[in-house]
Parts: C-alpha cells; sequence; structure tokens
C-alpha cells in the first residue's frame, strides 16, 4: 500500500504515526508503527521516525510493501519452516494451529467456515495460532501469495470474534482476481446478527462513515454528510423481534475495518457478546458468550470458469442456544 499526501493546516503538528492511522483506517497503529520502523516512511524525501511531528507542507509519502522488502520473508514449505537466522529447516510446529473447517475446495480457491476467536492473520501481540497457519498447513503454497509476507492469500477478512464464511485464494491469478471482485464490490457477502434494544424499522441503509476514534480503541461511525472517514454503506434487513433484542441480516456493500459493528453501535443496538462496542447499560439478561455476528452467505466469481459461485453455512449453535429463552415480539 503506497500513500502520499502534503500536510496542510488541518495535519501539522500531527505525530507522524497518528497522521498515518487517521488516514490509513484499515491499519492498525501498532502495524504502521512497525512499518515506520522498518523504513517505510519518508518526510521529505527522509526516513522518517514513528514520532515525527509534521508541518504544513511536509511531503508524507508511506510504503508498507517497501518496508516488507526489507525483511527476510517468513518460508514455509510442507512440513518444514526456514529459519531465518541459521538458514537450516526445521519441522514446522503443529501446536496452536487452528483446525480448518472447510466448505468447498477447487485448484484454484478454498471457502472456508473460520471459527470465532481465532486472528486471521498475525499482529503485534498474536504472531502463530492463526488463521494462516492453518492454511499454510494445508497448502504451503498459499505462503507465497499476494504482496505482503505476513497476510499471505488473504483478500478479506473477518474479526477475530467474528465466524463464518471466507474465500481464499491458491493461486496468485485466482489470488489477483478476487483482490478485484473485492475492490469492485462485486462479492456478496451476508452476516446474521443478534443486537440489543429493538430497531425502529424493518429494513433500512447505514451510511455513516467510518473513523478512527480519537478517545477511544476502535472505529467511530459519523454523518453521511462529514468530510471525516471513509464512506460505508451497512443494508440491513430485520428477521426476527423480541424482547429487548433483535436478529437481523445484514450485507455491507462497502468493507471497512467494524464496518457491522460501528454502525450498529451508532444506531443505538449494539452486537450482542460485543466487548468493544457496547452500551453503557445492556439490559444484563441478554448475554452472549461470544460476539453474536456470523457471516453466513457468500458469493463470488470463479476465476477459472467465470461461473457464479454461492455458499451459505446455518447459524451457529450459539445462536440458536441463546434465544431458546428470548420472547418473540408479535
Amino acid at each position: 500500500m503506497k500513500f502520499t499526501r502534503v500536510i496542510t493546516e488541518t495535519d501539522s503538528k500531527k505525530r507522524l504515526d497518528i497522521f498515518l492511522a487517521e488516514q490509513l483506517i484499515e491499519t492498525t497503529r501498532s502495524a504502521i508503527a512497525k512499518h515506520l520502523k522498518a523504513g517505510a516512511g519518508t518526510v521529505n524525501g527522509k526516513v522518517a521516525s514513528v514520532h515525527r511531528f509534521l508541518k504544513i507542507g511536509d511531503a508524507v509519502v508511506y510504503d508498507d510493501v517497501g518496508a516488507h522488502a526489507m525483511r527476510p520473508p517468513r518460508i514455509i514449505t510442507h512440513g518444514v519452516r526456514n529459519n531465518a537466522k541459521t538458514g537450516r529447516d526445521k519441522p514446522a510446529p503443529t501446536r496452536g494451529i487452528p483446525f480448518l473447517k472447510i466448505i468447498a475446495e477447487t485448484a484454484d480457491w478454498l471457502v472456508i467456515d473460520k471459527p470465532a476467536g481465532i486472528l486471521v492473520h498475525p499482529d503485534t501481540h498474536h504472531h502463530t495460532g492463526t488463521l494462516i497457519d492453518a492454511l499454510v498447513a494445508h497448502d504451503p503454497a498459499i505462503s507465497r501469495l499476494g504482496e505482503n509476507p505476513e497476510r499471505p492469500g488473504i483478500v478479506h477478512r473477518l474479526d477475530k470474534d467474528v465466524s463464518g464464511l471466507m474465500v481464499i485464494p491458491k493461486t496468485q491469478t485466482a489470488f489477483d482476481h478476487l483482490k478485484q471482485q473485492f475492490a469492485e464490490h462485486s462479492v456478496d457477502k451476508v452476516y446474521l446478527a443478534l443486537v440489543h434494544g429493538e430497531m425502529s424499522k424493518d429494513e433500512g441503509d447505514i451510511k455513516f462513515r467510518i473513523a478512527r476514534s480519537k478517545t477511544k480503541a476502535r472505529m467511530a461511525a459519523r454523518p453521511e454528510h462529514e468530510e471525516g472517514g471513509r464512506a460505508a454503506w451497512t443494508h440491513y434487513r430485520v428477521l426476527t423481534r423480541y424482547h429487548n433484542a433483535t436478529e437481523v441480516e445484514l450485507q455491507i456493500l462497502s468493507g471497512r475495518t467494524h464496518q457491522i459493528r460501528a454502525h450498529l453501535f451508532a444506531l443505538g443496538n449494539p452486537i450482542v457478546g460485543d466487548s468493544l462496542y457496547t452500551l453503557r447499560n445492556p439490559d444484563r439478561k441478554i448475554k452472549g458468550t461470544r460476539l453474536m455476528l456470523q457471516a453466513i452467505s457468500l458469493a463470488f466469481t470463479d476465476p477459472a470458469t467465470g461461473e457464479r459461485k454461492s455458499f451459505s453455512i446455518p447459524p451457529d449453535p450459539t445462536f440458536v442456544q441463546i434465544k431458546k429463552d428470548f420472547k418473540v415480539k408479535i
């Protein structure tokens, strides 16, 4: 990802990593800081530190691909992991590799059902036990796909605590094709959620812009007419109304970090079990053992055949269990 900007009065006096985190809302500030330390950012043509304070007229360039190129890639083959320090192969660790539930697979891609509680790719705090570990163990060729060696084969993500369908390319051609489909919003994704409160409308669109919160470690939804953040669009349809809770089906027409969670929170109907986007005084009778959000449907165009492929899965048993004591509102 390459980003360039000339600093105006609005962003002057901001620290470089904070400024970039506000602009690149799909990248965490910790990841940006890590890339800056590897030489990913320059100001006025010179490599800049994380703590560089910006001035009006500064020319900022951020290129995390360049930063990745400066570090030795993680080379993984079937059954062995290359040790970058010694150059010797050693047995690949199997402990901590998540179970991979495959829904469908071809020579070009596979569709999986990601469990809740599993990170898609490593972050600054978790280096193993991610979905990528399971994918590479299943097919080592995935480790060579894409531009980012820390996120090989990943063309879209689900939050750690969100479960459901994902498509994973197995070839570079499929990777490029699927990545383009996501960029053009031609992939259909449908989610199931259980939210606090009773939604006022049976169906509607949420178009709040998404930006990084200035006060908390989460995203913030802002009115559509404001300039800050990025445009985001979520369509929802009520499935079942309960006393103090609503089951909804959602379709995202843009892919922003925490989009569904931030949008529903902004409406006053945060997702049950969400510890980040939560009300001060939620209904204590409605508790989720997990984040009650699941990707239940996925449709895309097969890169090899041009056919439209559609997949769906039933609600997670947690949804069934938590609703047993709910009273349906007639």
